[in-house]
């Protein structure tokens, strides 16, 4: 339905119906300000859909090699996605029965990368402004650019740059909406955290299954990394008790949840330093992206590295 229709003809809430008008403010600031892709994503809501997408991911248990799924046109991907979550556990267990690490997460939006009209969900409504506007922006960064077979690296480009477009679409209401401003900083605190330390987990358990080491003997002494891991982060201070919370004895810690941190935000300094040579522009940094790194990899097939050309990306002369 039509997001005009729907607030016309649904029984949204307040907070809901104020939700969905910032939507068109975050699409066209994302497509005017940063040069993404002009869409028909997030026009239309399905009012009748409250739920989420389970999204299912395997790793190796002594190592962070993925299970991999392949599709059609987008090639191969760590996960896969059901909006059923029995069937997303009947995945799980088939998955453990192979001896793998498996994590299921839930997922409030996806994106078909620009081949359907991708629809708002009303559960979506329910969300603040940070969330939304990061949530949409890093959508529409699939629609911007999306290389087959390259999952980690669209995932980390859509998360570096739908994570400062919307820190700058933010801090672009942040006068009229000191609040959400707030919110955003305190957020954006604790993620960084969270990320590091986590990265530093990864990069821990990483020296350990490089270690020569029985398949045996890493699974041990993994658990006990992980178990000090926990009550170290136990320690650490958040504004955030979902962040407090992460690591808590009832969440699943294992190789399958901690691959994300090998492919969302993976090479942010490259991504950084990438941004630097662009003066900050970020308008021109995706718009150059987009381009030039398609048609390196349709030049260099099978020996193109998007985080080589990631590091050789300048500004057009």
């Amino acid at each position: 339905m039509p997001n005009e229709r729907a607030l016309e003809t649904v029984d949204f809430t307040d907070d809901e119906r104020e939700m969905l008008l910032w939507v068109p403010i975050i699409k066209e600031f994302g497509e005017s300000v940063i040069g993404l892709s002009s869409t028909k994503n997030y026009t239309t809501i399905n009012p009748d859909f409250d739920s989420v997408i389970w999204n299912v991911s395997g790793a190796a248990p002594d190592s962070f090699t993925s299970h991999s799924y392949k599709y059609p046109v987008v090639g191969a991907l760590p996960y896969i996605g059901f909006f059923d979550k029995e069937d997303a556990i009947a995945e799980k267990e088939l998955l453990e029965e192979l001896g793998w690490d498996v994590y299921v997460r839930s997922a409030g939006a996806y994106s078909t990368l620009g081949w359907f009209k991708d629809p708002l969900w009303r559960s979506m409504l329910d969300w603040d402004l940070p969330q939304m506007s990061n949530t949409v922006l890093h959508e529409l960064c699939h629609s911007t650019l999306w290389m087959g077979g390259e999952g980690k690296f669209n995932e980390s480009f859509a998360s570096f740059v739908g994570d400062e477009a919307s820190r700058r679409f933010l801090q672009s209401i942040a006068d009229e909406h000191p609040e959400v401003w707030a919110t955003f900083l305190q957020r954006e605190e604790d993620s960084a955290a969270y990320r590091a330390f986590m990265h530093a987990m990864v990069t821990r358990l990483r020296g350990l299954y490089a270690s020569g080491l029985s398949r045996s003997e890493i699974v041990v002494q993994r658990e006990e990394v992980l178990e000090q891991a926990r009550a170290e982060y136990a320690e650490l201070d958040f504004h955030s008790a979902g962040y407090a919370r992460a690591l808590n004895p009832d969440r699943v810690l294992n190789n399958a949840r901690l691959k994300q941190f090998r492919v969302y935000n993976t090479g942010l300094n490259d991504f950084d330093d990438a941004l630097a040579r662009f003066d900050g522009d970020l308008k021109a940094f995706v718009e150059t992206a987009r381009s030039e790194l398609t048609r390196r990899k349709r030049r260099e097939r099978g020996k193109f590295d998007p985080y080589a050309a990631l590091r050789e990306l300048n500004p057009p002369e």
